[in-house]
């Protein structure tokens, strides 16, 4: 897990950036956090964009969280998000993870897990 860590931040310059306003976090309920990294270059007009990444960790149980009010958890216009890390993944020795962000536009964020998302283009 850890090397995977390591190899994320390395592949992920929005993991890297040490710049004003690049991280914004919220609560998301009594255990469970998000924290958004936003990507573009420095003085980009509208963050949000695919470069962004999502870091959502939840330290107790299951949390579904429908409506999903927080706009961090906004994926960038045109984008649905989509897992690129978890700590659930079957390599740890985790059950798997899926979609956290479901069709209906609820949100069900696995307990005692990390999880790193990515947006994706929608397809039309």
């Amino acid at each position: 897990m850890h090397a995977d860590l390591l190899k994320l931040r390395r592949k992920e310059p929005v993991f890297r950036a040490q710049r004003r306003g690049a991280v914004d976090g919220a609560v998301l309920g009594p255990q469970a956090f998000v924290l958004r990294y936003f990507g573009g270059e420095p003085g980009a007009s509208a963050p949000g964009g695919t470069d962004d990444r999502l870091l959502v960790v939840n330290f107790g149980r299951d949390l579904h969280l429908d409506p999903a009010p927080e706009p961090l958890l906004a994926p960038p216009a045109g984008c649905l998000w989509q897992t690129e890390w978890s700590s659930e993944d079957i390599r740890y020795g985790g059950t798997g993870t899926p979609p956290v962000e479901t069709e209906d536009d609820s949100w069900r964020i696995p307990g005692e897990a990390a999880v790193v998302l990515r947006p994706t283009r929608k397809e039309e």
